[in-house]
């Protein structure tokens, strides 16, 4: 859909003077000189191709039509002649001193080779509306086109991430057993370490409630699950999303006090749980204490696995360019 901005093409303008010459000459297209593109990985050559009565060969009777073509001097390493863009073409409203902006195929992105050179708009805008004085587009006979192209960079990075089901079984299931509990003065006690769902985990209580917390504090028993080591989610700021059961069991396991959750974790949440698990009355009057021996468990059901991959194209720059035109249309 056209819009309308204040900024000039960013690439290329084609400015015609005598345009009615230009429309009544025997050939039937123009095209401009050669003008560049680059970013980190590709240099390339374009021209517009300008069609002043519309190609009809195409679509474009009765409207100007307007193409983009990759010129043969380009020059592609490993003679991988091909690139990936998005572009957009302009036409200069003289009057309000704006352009009017048409994305190719609403911001489509196409592939450009050896036996397609061009791609373009064969109805960019109506011969009468381009010809109409009011709309500014043909002043004393002079016109402005332009062009911004965005060539598609390859990253070959991504990942694929997998909602994996952990098989309800012993190795699963984290048991610890904390001996002399009443005795604990320490803030804070780790479990070793367990092996679920491909990582690397430990328990984390505070018998006498978790100092960060005011309610907590000398109150509850606090209790979580933290994440240990995984380097490839912590340096690539990657998440993992576990769900998990956390339980206090009696002795006779007649009565199991247990709670259901599940956490993104990250270098920013390597922990998690909860600080008010059970009361520290409920605790020791309920008969989860035998013989002062606390036992804790967790139990995973849910694990994401995250693993490298091959993504073909990177289009953060498209999101980025429908940012922009967005604001322009709030202004």
């Amino acid at each position: 859909m056209p819009i309308g901005q204040g900024l000039p093409p960013a690439h290329y303008t084609l400015e015609i003077k005598k345009y009615s010459q230009l429309s009544k000459a025997v050939a039937d297209r123009y095209e401009s000189a050669i003008f560049k593109t680059k970013n980190e990985s590709q240099e390339c050559n374009w021209r517009l191709i300008l069609y002043p009565n519309g190609n009809k060969k195409g679509q474009g009777t009765g409207h100007i039509s307007l193409y983009l073509a990759l010129d043969e001097s380009t020059y592609f390493p490993n003679n991988s002649w091909e690139v990936y863009v998005n572009f957009t073409f302009f036409v200069q409203d003289r009057i309000k001193n704006e352009y009017l902006a048409i994305r190719y195929d609403d911001g489509a992105v196409i592939r450009l080779h050896s036996m397609k050179r061009e791609c373009g708009i064969d109805k960019l805008i109506p011969l009468q509306a381009f010809k109409e004085p009011s709309n500014g587009y043909l002043v004393d006979d002079s016109c402005v086109f332009g062009a911004e192209i965005f060539v598609i960079k390859p990253t070959g990075k991504g990942e694929a991430v997998s909602i994996v089901k952990v098989p309800a079984q012993a190795g699963n299931i984290l048991r610890w057993k904390i001996a002399n509990f009443s005795n604990l003065r320490d803030p804070e006690y780790c479990s070793s370490e367990f092996n679920a769902g491909g990582r690397e985990w430990r328990i984390v209580i505070c018998p006498m409630g978790d100092d960060k917390d005011d309610k907590a504090k000398g109150n509850y028993l606090s209790f979580y699950i933290r994440l240990q080591g995984s380097d490839d989610i912590f340096q690539s700021k990657r998440k993992l999303f576990a769900e998990y059961k956390m339980r206090v069991l009696d002795h006779p396991r007649i009565r199991i006090d247990e709670q259901r959750s599940g956490c993104w974790f990250s270098s920013e949440m390597r922990e998690s749980g909860y600080p008010c698990f059970m009361s520290l009355d409920d605790l020791h009057k309920g008969g989860y204490l035998y013989g002062d021996t606390l036992i804790v468990e967790v139990e995973f059901l849910i694990v994401s696995v995250v693993k490298d991959q091959k993504l073909a194209f990177y289009f953060l720059f498209l999101v980025v360019l429908d940012i922009y035109i967005y604001l322009i249309n709030l202004e």
